[in-house]
């Protein structure tokens, strides 16, 4: 008795625009908080997928570098690194060297007149593109 003569004295001296502004805020505050919870779920789950693509670029990786290793333990493999590090060869194979000649490279730089060089750089640039 005394606690609903306490509340109808309650109730009596609010007016009824408060409560309605406290039910307005409590509706509010839910949705807000509603809203964070799904944000934070959205997020989460943005990272998950994050996580699973760097998980699967991983594989991928692990797969590689075992065929590499497999690779770098067959005979081709050796033969290759024999011949080409080491100069190694088969019994009646003989090796020929080449040697570099840099006047050649000299030579196709010289051919170049300096009237190309003078071009302004759109030329260059519609020359690749489009061809002369």
């Amino acid at each position: 008795m005394v606690q609903d003569n306490f509340f109808k004295r309650i109730k009596e001296n609010l007016p009824e625009s408060f409560w309605r502004f406290l039910i307005m805020g409590f509706i509010i505050y839910s949705f807000i908080i509603v809203g964070k919870i799904i944000y934070d779920n959205y997020q989460q789950n943005k990272m998950i997928d994050q996580q699973k693509q760097e998980i699967a670029d991983l594989k991928n990786e692990i797969e590689e570098l075992q065929s590499r290793i497999a690779y770098y333990k067959t005979d081709t493999f050796r033969e290759k690194v024999a011949r080409g590090k080491l100069r190694y060869a088969l019994p009646g194979e003989s090796v020929v060297a080449v040697p570099y000649d840099p006047i050649e490279e000299n030579k196709s730089q010289a051919d170049i007149s300096p009237a190309i060089l003078s071009r302004p750089n759109y030329i260059y640039w519609r020359i690749y593109f489009f061809g002369e």
